[in-house]
């Protein structure tokens, strides 16, 4: 495996009832291959959020409709969230949405292993609410409960029904992983140690389910055991890249290979625009070192602005309103998905229930593409 190709340069590491008024169904387009990369993105559905407010994100989770879990879209704009099922022919149908009328929502916060919970982030520059929407057990209502409030700095879903956040300042910072119990309420509270920074970033460990990362704005990573609370480690990475921000990351043999993007970075004449980075630290030493750059293809500009990763795929926005989509185990970008009539992508998500590529546009366009 391509992760492992440092690790022979490192020290040796450690041993229905619908609630809407009208039901809603989507514009539907005839599937279509990107021009640019024939036979690896494909269009399979286009959906139109009505709520007429601007769109901020996207996610895929799964919802228990008529006695059978199905595969749904969860849609964000300004004030309206919004859960849409799957029909035939790739259509898609609104069956509940929930309203916001103080705090806008800045994101989504999808939890891997839940079912009929989707968590929202609430805020203006930075978020001040965390909130689970469920509906009533009868399916006729939507609800919402009300999980965290107060300074947050960065939040996560992660497996076995949990969300992780940070909230306050360097003095009273708290570092806190809650548990949902099956009606989407907060079964149970764990504090985590805090390390002396503010935290940007969490990122999940693939391979030990009991370990977490974190990014600080030092450009340090910090390394949690999610058993204890404990902080284990503080490893500061390259300085090379500010503000770089970790996504994902792999245990093998003992050693951590990274996936950091680069928002600030500049375009290098030789390499080209770098937008993500893999690294590979030794948590032993705290020993890291770069492995690979995943940059743009030659001829194409932009800096990276908001993007996500799953498995060995990256996907990116680019300030030059393009998506592009990376294979970490190959090391080249794959698929360049360019603005769809005249609008700029504006977020973009791989879906948590299958392999494919959730992409929007402000003006509420979601756009779903097989990837290939």
């Amino acid at each position: 495996m391509l992760f492992l190709l440092a690790a022979g340069q490192m020290e040796e590491p450690p041993g229905k009832t619908l609630s809407c008024e009208e039901k809603e169904k989507t514009e539907i387009e005839v599937p279509a291959w990107d021009s640019l990369n024939p036979g690896t993105l494909q269009l399979v559905s286009k959906l139109k959020n009505p709520s007429g407010s601007c769109s901020v994100d996207v996610s895929a989770t799964w919802w228990e409709i008529a006695g059978f879990k199905q595969p749904c879209i969860v849609t964000a704009c300004e004030y309206v969230v919004s859960l849409w099922k799957p029909l035939d022919a790739w259509q898609w149908e609104k069956i509940y949405s929930w309203h916001f009328t103080e705090v806008p929502v800045l994101q989504i916060v999808a939890v891997p292993d839940v079912c009929n919970l989707v968590c929202v982030a609430l805020g203006n520059l930075e978020i001040r609410e965390i909130r689970a929407l469920l509906c009533s057990p009868d399916g006729k209502s939507e609800k919402q409960v009300l999980l965290s409030s107060g300074n947050i700095k960065a939040v996560l879903g992660l497996a076995k029904r949990r969300l992780v956040s940070s909230s306050g300042t360097l003095c009273d910072q708290q570092v806190e992983i809650m548990t949902f119990a099956e009606d989407g309420g907060s079964k149970e509270k764990q504090l985590l140690m805090p390390p002396e920074e503010t935290i940007l970033t969490f990122a999940e460990v693939q391979g030990m389910q009991e370990a977490l990362l974190g990014t600080t704005i030092m450009n340090n990573i910090v390394i949690w055991n999610l058993k204890t609370g404990q902080l284990l480690k503080k490893m500061h990475i390259d300085d090379s890249y500010q503000a770089s921000v970790c996504h994902k990351a792999y245990s093998e043999m003992g050693l951590l290979f990274v996936v950091l993007s680069h928002p600030c970075a500049k375009e290098n004449e030789l390499l080209g625009s770098p937008v993500f980075q893999l690294i590979v630290i030794n948590p032993k030493t705290t020993l890291s070192m770069g492995v690979m750059l995943y940059c743009l293809p030659h001829g194409q500009a932009g800096r990276f602005l908001e993007g996500d990763v799953k498995d060995h795929f990256a996907a990116a926005v680019l300030t030059s309103g393009t998506i592009a989509v990376w294979d970490l185990l190959l090391g080249h970008c794959t698929a360049l998905l360019p603005p769809v009539s005249g609008q700029n992508w504006s977020f973009v998500k791989w879906s948590g229930t299958d392999s494919h590529l959730l992409a929007g546009q402000k003006d509420g366009n979601i756009f779903v593409y097989r990837y290939k």
